[in-house]
């Protein structure tokens, strides 16, 4: 809390726990929460190797799980050493050591964590801020500049709390309360076709279901050694990489952010124990397009690096044919493509045992605990219909809990029966295996591992003074699955390019978000009833 003393809810810590252990390497009074019991494994072990047990290495260092798990337990200190029911506990910090400590720590005290990306302009970072109605936002000191201005506007709404401030003054709660696995855990924010970013909610539960099934059928256990590289503000950064990982007792390298050489020559020159390697397909693009241009003796150090990994996985996108195979040969590694969504974690995956099974395009066949079914158009369920296509629907404890705020909002996105309805096309061949075959909406763009509202984009570039009228597309991309491309009528006397475009929608909206196309056309192109033809305007690019 920035300039305030912490010492009203910090907690004076007992001279040793209860299992005979110091305080420094042990806390045992964090709630019972399953991501939490890896951790406590290796901090009350009798073995001091096992109290060495590091979770997360990044740019400061290396931090053991007993550290990870003193630090949680400071965070909860600071928000009150109680159980906070789910209330919205907002979150801003680097891909670091930090960010897992802060997440912990919220969930310790029973609180739903909200992460904020510093990806994200401040326009939108309020805007999460107010719509989860979270009342505390932690931030990184680095990170503060990007938050005064909405603490200004909210006034007493928002507080601030330094992670510094908290490691720095804040003595662990040890104290002990149990915590309903039903209440809220996690706000994932994504956008929809109506335009406006929606709150995704996950209890501990659903967390538990979608992590637990990953851990099965990717069989994760503590010797993997994970390379971080995915932002953490959505689903695949924070679920399916940082806490399996965790969950399993596994060690993570957070990088701060993706750099193709970092990633490349942390393969080839670090240790050579990385075993899982995340990223989405413009990731592995980038990456393939930094080993084309090494010399020989440095692709074949590349080569002998990635062969040892045991697993490569892309998700958030569909992966391309093209970069499939070039991963393949250039590697060794035979890719694994998943499915999921932020609503429900992940339902789909390929083989992790059995390379041989995976097939191009293919994103397998439904995780441990997940049922998936595919309804046609007439509602006829076409499952077991090799070649038939349908919307892809999910059931199972790994599905959100709502969409904060928006009761029938929620409610729309589910049948009478039960099925989440996610929106997506797709299809099962002979061998069990489903595929993507895009989305049921125009106005969903996967780009770079994002999904991104049309209407979102739209809705900020009638804004700009120069535009009149605006549609926005997704042009296919091999680098970015689909590219962000604006299609504009100007108004009168007014010119614009896509050089005086980008700055603009940077201080705007992310960056993955603004337009990387630009045409500027007399008209946009409607039908009869004066609908616009997004199929028309996504001609203009080809």
């Amino acid at each position: 809390m920035i300039g305030n003393s912490l010492s009203k809810s910090a907690r004076v810590v007992p001279s040793a726990c209860v299992c005979g252990q110091k305080p420094l390497v042990c806390v045992r009074g964090l709630a019972n929460l399953a991501i939490f019991k890896a951790a406590k494994v290796y901090a009350h072990s009798s073995d001091p190797a096992q109290r060495e047990k590091v979770a997360i290495v990044d740019d400061a260092g290396s931090h053991t799980y007993a550290k990870l798990l003193q630090d949680a337990a400071k965070v909860r200190a600071v928000l009150g050493g109680r159980d906070n029911k789910g209330a919205s506990i907002a979150m801003l910090m680097p891909n670091s050591y930090e960010y897992a400590a802060v997440q912990w720590g919220i969930w310790a005290a029973g609180g739903a964590a909200v992460p904020l990306s510093p990806l994200h302009p401040e326009r939108e970072l309020e805007y999460f801020i107010a719509n989860s109605e979270a009342r505390q936002v932690i931030c990184h000191p680095s990170l503060l500049e990007k938050l005064l201005p909405i603490q200004q506007r909210l006034g007493n709404r928002m507080q601030i709390i330094s992670f510094n401030d908290i490691v720095a003054a804040a003595e662990p709660d040890i104290t002990d309360f149990d915590i309903d696995e039903h209440q809220s855990a996690l706000f994932i924010y994504t956008s929809g076709t109506t335009g406006r970013p929606k709150g995704v909610v996950h209890t501990h539960a659903t967390l538990a279901a979608q992590i637990n099934a990953l851990h099965q059928a990717w069989g994760w256990t503590p010797k993997d050694r994970l390379l971080h590289m995915l932002p953490l503000h959505h689903v695949h950064g924070i679920v399916v990489a940082l806490s399996s990982a965790l969950w399993s007792g596994a060690t993570t390298e957070m990088l701060p952010q993706f750099d193709k050489l970092r990633v490349w020559n942390r393969l080839i020159d670090g240790p050579q124990d990385i075993s899982i390697l995340m990223g989405v397909p413009t990731m592995y693009a980038r990456l393939l397009q930094a080993f084309d241009e090494m010399p020989n003796e440095r692709k074949q150090a590349a080569q002998n690096a990635t062969r040892r990994l045991r697993l490569t996985v892309s998700g958030s996108a569909a992966l391309p044919a093209s970069i499939f195979r070039r991963w393949q040969t250039a590697t060794g590694q035979t890719m694994l493509e998943r499915y999921g969504m932020s609503e429900i974690g992940m339902a789909l995956s390929n083989d992790a045992a059995d390379a041989g099974a995976r097939k191009i395009g293919s994103v397998g066949k439904p995780l441990p605990g997940v049922s998936v079914r595919l309804i046609d158009n007439d509602g006829i369920d076409v499952t077991k219909l090799p070649g038939k296509s349908g919307m892809i629907q999910v059931m199972g404890a790994n599905v959100f809990s709502e969409y904060y705020g928006l009761p029938e909002k929620t409610a729309k996105e589910f049948t009478s029966d039960g099925w989440f309805i996610t929106g997506d096309i797709g299809t099962r061949d002979s061998d069990g295996l489903f595929y993507i075959m895009g989305r049921q909406s125009v106005d969903i763009i996967k780009s770079g591992g994002y999904k991104l509202s049309a209407l979102e984009i739209e809705r900020e570039l009638l804004e700009h003074p120069s535009i009149a009228d605006v549609a926005v597309v997704g042009v296919p991309s091999d680098d970015w699955g689909e590219t962000v491309a604006a299609a504009v009528v100007l108004r009168s006397g007014a010119s614009l390019d896509i050089d005086e475009l980008k700055p603009w929608s940077y201080e705007r909206m992310a960056r993955y978000k603004a337009p990387r196309l630009l045409r500027v056309v007399d008209a946009l192109p409607r039908n009869l009833m004066g609908k616009l033809d997004k199929k028309a305007v996504k001609a203009l690019f080809a």
